[in-house]
């Protein structure tokens, strides 16, 4: 075999091997799709149909009877929250789910009615093993009769109201917010309870404000009632809807990216433009194939 023959082969065959192992490799970030482990949310996206999306250009149309969930671990350019505030004033749900991230500026684009307080709510009586687990169990009467009766969060913290909401559940009277972040109860820091989920009206849409990303995770969505609880929050949607997850303000290794990019190019492929390509990309070799051993394809 000639050696420039050879080295060809040799690049193929690595990028062939590199490309199964970026499809077939688990990512371990947190709140990835191919992540199969505890901190990934394949077992939510399974169950609500939902979808991602890598830009919010991607947002699904109309925005009517749509919900978009944005975990705000990056922060939000201007033009981005514009076309949120535009997805829900004609129609959309939009789901803030944070604890330590950028969901306020997000939550400033409609108004002063819900923040973020960003510390810790901690929880040394009503609890899952440790205070950082704390359990849910006052909820609105609409919760209740949607069958929550108890709620389990994950290093969450707590909401701010400030304005007109429809608060849907609050931590119990032995949480507080760990201010100092020392893990214990200080004279100055707020007791409980807190509102840890809440609802507003905005334009045609609405706006819900989740104080716990960390329970739509795999190893939290099948705990107590939590699964029940989203169905809730979602009310129609969950069942109808088209449930997208903003990806792109999500921190992303670059084994994520990878996938990502794989995945956008194998849909690509697998279109009808795609396959034509193929075809006309096997004629070509053959042919050229053909002419070098001096035959035709016909």
């Amino acid at each position: 075999m000639k050696t420039k023959s050879l080295t060809f082969a040799v690049m193929v065959s690595i990028i062939v091997v590199s490309l199964l192992c970026i499809w077939f490799y688990p990512s371990v970030q947190d709140y990835m799709e191919s992540n199969n482990m505890w901190n990934g949310i394949k077992d939510f996206q399974s169950e609500f149909n939902a979808v991602n999306i890598d830009s919010l250009v991607d947002i699904a149309e109309p925005a009517q009877g749509g919900v978009l969930i944005a975990i705000p671990y990056l922060p939000y350019a201007d033009q981005d929250l514009s076309r949120i505030k535009q997805f829900v004033d004609a129609g959309g749900v939009l789901m803030v789910m944070d604890d330590y991230g950028y969901g306020n500026s997000i939550l400033a684009r409609f108004g002063d009615n819900i923040r973020f307080s960003n510390k810790p709510l901690l929880d040394p009586l009503f609890s899952f093993k440790n205070q950082w687990l704390p359990r849910i169990t006052d909820f609105s009467p609409e919760v209740k009769a949607a069958g929550v009766n108890v709620l389990m969060l994950n290093h969450a913290t707590a909401l701010t109201i400030t304005g007109e909401v429809n608060v849907a559940a609050w931590s119990s009277r032995a949480s507080f917010l760990d201010l100092d972040e020392n893990e214990s109860k200080g004279e100055q820091e707020p007791a409980g309870p807190f509102p840890i989920a809440a609802s507003f009206v905005c334009g045609r849409g609405k706006v819900i404000a989740v104080s716990d990303p960390s329970s739509l995770i795999n190893s939290m969505v099948g705990r107590d009632d939590n699964h029940a609880f989203w169905k809730y929050l979602m009310g129609n949607n969950a069942d109808k809807a088209t449930i997208m997850i903003d990806r792109s303000h999500l921190g992303q290794t670059p084994l994520d990216v990878s996938k990502t990019r794989l995945a956008g190019a194998r849909a690509v492929i697998a279109g009808p433009y795609g396959q034509l390509g193929i075809i006309a990309l096997i004629f070509i070799v053959l042919s050229r194939y053909m002419l070098k051993k001096g035959q035709t394809l016909v």
